[in-house]
């Protein structure tokens, strides 16, 4: 018996299990749109962190680390993604600043931890 045009590439599926099969495979593969990275991101945004722009600000700065803080712990974030999440947030002056700064600090176990960044931002910022 001769198959029907079914589409390109398509599998002659009348077993119930394959086509199940086909279609929990098609499902996997359409999940992964976005690497994990990018979904942790938008889960970070999605709390609606405050940005910060830098200037004469000591207490906005301490404060400002604080709720990143908060965002961090609530959501169970993952150290390695605590820095670049929460540089993320800076905008203007210190947007810049990061940019020189963060080729200045070690990268422990293959990313910048969060206590240095922290320690080099408030040294900065809150001094």
């Amino acid at each position: 018996m001769a198959s029907r045009g079914r589409g390109r590439g398509a599998r002659n599926t009348e077993d119930p299990m394959e086509c199940i099969a086909q279609m929990l495979e098609a499902l996997v593969h359409n999940q992964g749109g976005e690497p994990a990275e990018y979904r942790g991101l938008s889960a970070f945004t999605r709390h609606d962190p405050p940005k910060f722009e830098g200037g004469f600000n000591p207490e906005g700065a301490q404060r400002w680390v604080a709720n990143v803080e908060k965002v961090f712990n609530a959501m169970g974030c993952r150290e390695e993604h605590t820095v670049p999440y929460a540089t993320y947030l800076l905008c203007g002056e210190t947007e810049d600043w990061w940019r020189f700064a963060g080729q200045t600090l070690p990268q422990g176990k293959g990313y910048i931890q969060w206590e240095a960044f922290k320690t080099i931002f408030l040294g900065n910022y809150f001094p």
